[in-house]
């Protein structure tokens, strides 16, 4: 069976549904606030961390982490171009309201624990320009900023914004990779040698999870349902046309990720390494870097970290919204009073967090992590059944090499999910 992806694109070019460079720019964006959100604070500090442990070994498994992450995501392109459905209302109306509640909720508690982790991670960075303010200070202007801004921005305001902190992290993460000067004979044979980073398989999950986050399908596919179902314009353009469209934008996300990552581990692999330098959190890698490299490599790095941390925060507030009002079967209008609330909760429930705790305290960590390691195959699973639906999806369904491709991938997914119940339990 001829694979999928050519076949519509050959499909959508005899049709008359070309797609023109500028076009194609203009409806780029889902995807690019997708990898915003998924490049954290949290992605930030195992990368630095892996590449002060291991060097440049870890090269090869954070690009294959992308191929797989474009794999992960890109049926949510199928699912929501075709049905006009997110996968959220697939789950509601095809299999179960309740599944889809409890799915929502579930992603929701993470959220809220993980959002103070964003707005600490975007606090310590703007601490490293103004350090009069304490962290604790900045935590609440930081999420008092994306409040303010969720609330009272169109969707198509806040990925404009995101596209431009995207931008500021390529910058300052690609410059001060190349400030650091690594060794390109050394990157190409020790960063693709396939070895296995001290025989350490743990790592090469830990890597993987960085790019596939449980919530991403799910998300990807609220937002292209907003950009190209919800939007009467857009809504007119030929599915076909929508899924090359849609594709172009995934596989560009895949590159800013892949950037973005190798980046960061360039840095720390070529300066902190060398040095015996241990990473603890995303911000001990801006502090070190300042005395190794000098200030301005210091400033370019909480440049990126702040925008990696505010981004991944702001999109949060505005996705749990599009998930509750999926979930629940409602209007999806952001600035209906239970969409408000849904907003106000990402931002004054992590900011109570931080407030009484000083941080996300670990119990509570803990629990979220676990929500996420059981979700994880769970959401996996789900994608995995919608996509190879030929009744549903007719044409549009997995192909065989794809439905392989998807086994590999939900087997992934369940060695994620067993490494953080091991983890949890303090077995690795």
């Amino acid at each position: 069976m001829k694979d999928l992806e050519s076949i519509n694109e050959k499909t959508a070019f005899a049709t008359g549904s070309k797609t023109g460079l500028k076009e194609t720019l203009l409806m780029l964006g889902p995807a690019i606030v997708i990898a915003a959100a998924v490049i954290g604070p949290g992605s930030v500090t195992t990368l630095s961390s892996m590449g002060a442990l291991y060097g440049y070994e870890p090269l090869w498994i954070v690009v294959c982490a992308c191929f797989a992450s474009y794999f992960y995501q890109e049926p949510a392109i199928r699912i929501t171009c075709t049905q006009g459905l997110a996968v959220l209302d697939v789950v509601r109306l095809k299999y179960s309201a309740t599944a889809a509640k409890i799915l929502f909720v579930m992603l929701l508690f993470g959220t809220l624990i993980f959002q103070a982790g964003n707005f600490i991670g975007a606090a310590m960075a703007m601490n490293f320009f103004v350090p009069q303010l304490s962290i604790t200070t900045w935590t609440a202007i930081m999420i008092l900023m994306g409040l303010a801004m969720a609330l009272a921005s169109k969707y198509e305001l806040i990925e404009s914004f995101t596209k431009v902190l995207v931008l500021l992290m390529v910058f300052s993460f690609a410059i001060t990779a190349i400030w650091s000067g690594p060794s390109i004979g050394d990157l190409v044979s020790q960063g693709f040698s396939f070895k296995i980073p001290g025989g350490n398989w743990v790592l090469v999950l830990a890597l993987l999870g960085t790019t596939m986050v449980p919530d991403i399908p799910v998300s990807l596919s609220a937002l292209y349902k907003n950009k190209f179902c919800q939007n009467d314009e857009n809504a007119k353009i030929p599915t076909d046309k929508k899924i090359i469209l849609a594709r172009t934008d995934l596989r560009v996300s895949m590159v800013v990720t892949g950037l973005i990552s190798i980046a960061i581990l360039l840095c720390s692999a070529t300066v902190l390494k060398p040095q015996g330098i241990l990473v603890k959190s995303a911000v001990d890698m801006a502090q070190q870097l300042t005395p190794l490299l000098g200030r301005y490599a210091g400033i370019l790095f909480s440049l990126g970290l702040w925008a990696a941390a505010f981004s991944s925060g702001l999109f949060r507030m505005q996705l749990m919204p599009m998930l509750f009002n999926q979930a629940w079967g409602y209007e999806e209008n952001l600035k209906t009073i239970r969409s408000r609330i849904l907003i106000l909760l990402t931002g004054f429930i992590p900011l109570s967090i931080v407030f009484l705790y000083g941080s996300a305290p670990v119990q509570l960590i803990i629990t979220a992590q676990a929500i996420n390691g059981m979700l994880l195959p769970i959401i996996c699973f789900t994608i995995w059944k919608i996509s190879k639906d030929k009744d549903f999806l007719k044409s549009y369904a997995n192909s065989q090499s794809r439905n392989i491709i998807f086994s590999l991938l939900f087997f992934v997914t369940l060695m994620l999910a067993l490494r953080v119940f091991l983890s949890i339990f303090k077995i690795i």
